[in-house]
């Protein structure tokens, strides 16, 4: 079975055209083959760890994973439907995000170290798996104001962690804006970039950032022009984006270049 990848991607930016650094090319001499695991085939699921402890069809690429810690700040990737992508993502916080106990971090790492991540980079695995906070925002959700509540949610338990008193003063900017997004959408733009300040602090480590569908956010407030949405989306990604010391990686994913219009080349000039 030929080796599927995710190759370097450029993205126009202004006269020039920026170069998007990402996964190991085909032609890398550490690539290993393409290896298939699992025996039950099942479709229209994206949730990796699932596939692995359900011994579902998968391909084994975690090596790809590799290329998010090459030394680049931002990616944008295009790819078609059902090409993967979701899943890519699903891989990456499953690795990446930190590890809320040793016996978490302990299953995780047996099972990275089983696949061909290992193979490639003994190394990798021990440096890496569970190390970094992973901010995964969907944007193919009915609204924004749903996409930004269920990134709240997934880190419920850092926020409102009582045990540290002295970053109070953020976990209060958080109530206050989750309050406000009830009646205001577009207040909800600011969340993400406190919550990537919040936790890099709260791990004293930087963050990953995973958007997944942002295309999709053009259909998703009906009551919005194109341009108010590639202005709340611009607000929205930029600051995590650009010269964040507390971002380690930024990726975007989805399906169409063009309705990134401007507002795709102004976050990553």
């Amino acid at each position: 079975m030929p080796q599927m990848s995710l190759p370097d991607t450029s993205l126009a930016s202004g006269s020039g055209r920026k170069r998007m650094c990402f996964a190991p090319s085909s032609t890398d001499s550490n690539r290993v083959p393409a290896r298939v695991i699992g025996d039950i085939i099942d479709v229209g699921t994206n949730d990796w760890s699932a596939f692995v402890r359900e011994n579902k069809l998968l391909v084994d690429k975690t090596d790809l994973l590799l290329g998010i810690m090459k030394p680049c700040s931002s990616n944008i990737i295009f790819r078609p439907p059902r090409f993967g992508k979701t899943m890519f993502f699903s891989m990456t916080h499953d690795f990446f995000n930190v590890a809320r106990t040793d016996e978490e971090l302990t299953e995780r790492m047996r099972i990275f170290k089983e696949m061909n991540i290992h193979k490639v980079d003994p190394t990798f695995v021990d440096e890496h798996c569970g190390r970094y906070p992973v901010i995964y925002i969907n944007l193919k959700v009915d609204s924004m104001a749903q996409a930004i509540s269920a990134v709240i949610d997934e880190w419920h338990y850092e926020i409102y962690d009582t045990s540290k008193m002295e970053i109070n003063e953020d976990r209060d900017t958080f109530n206050r804006m989750k309050r406000d997004m009830g009646s205001d959408t577009y207040c909800s733009v600011s969340i993400p970039r406190v919550l990537v300040d919040y936790l890099s602090e709260y791990y004293n480590a930087p963050c990953i950032v995973l958007v997944d569908e942002f295309d999709a956010s053009v259909a998703n407030i009906p009551t919005w022009t194109r341009e108010m949405v590639k202005r709340y989306m611009l607000e929205l990604l930029s600051p995590l984006a650009k010269n964040n010391n507390n971002v380690r990686k930024f990726i975007m994913v989805g399906i169409d270049p063009v309705n990134l219009g401007s507002s795709g080349g102004k976050i990553n000039n």
